[in-house]
């Protein structure tokens, strides 16, 4: 017969295992990166990264990448990156465009925002690049903060 000690060990040994499971999934998602972006026949997705910069060869905290994707003969779509206008306003930067049926990968990097915010993602679509660039049709990744 085992001892009091031994089987209460068992069992402390057995919850801590199972709490641990349990955390890894809620760790992993607190950690997830990705980003999904869909705007009619329009879709992007990727990762949005927070780089380490050292003094000796600084980079830019931010790291954009993916792919962009069209499933309409008509359609154009753009992925876009926040910035700080001239006047404290927020401005968009076209990093991806793409006409017609297909797909193309993108990949870009940008600087936080004024008051350390990170930059927002977001993907448009229009007729022509023109039209998608005016942000009419839009869906947005808006990162959350750390």
């Amino acid at each position: 017969m085992k001892s009091l000690a031994a089987r209460t060990l068992g069992i402390v040994a057995t919850a801590g295992i199972a709490v641990g499971v349990a955390a890894a999934p809620a760790a992993a998602a607190a950690l997830d990166n990705t980003f999904e972006l869909v705007t009619g026949s329009v879709s992007a997705y990727g990762t949005y990264d927070r780089m380490m910069s050292i003094p000796e060869h600084p980079v830019a905290p931010i790291r954009i990448s993916g792919t962009l994707a069209v499933n309409s003969a008509t359609a154009c779509g753009v992925v876009q990156v926040a910035y700080n206008g001239p006047t404290d306003g927020i401005e968009w930067r076209t990093f991806g465009t793409l006409c017609g049926r297909g797909k193309t990968n993108f990949t870009t990097t940008s600087n936080l925002l004024f008051g350390g915010f990170q930059p927002a993602v977001r993907l448009c679509k229009g007729t022509t690049v023109k039209k998608a660039e005016r942000g009419t049709t839009c869906d947005t990744f808006t990162p959350t903060a750390n």
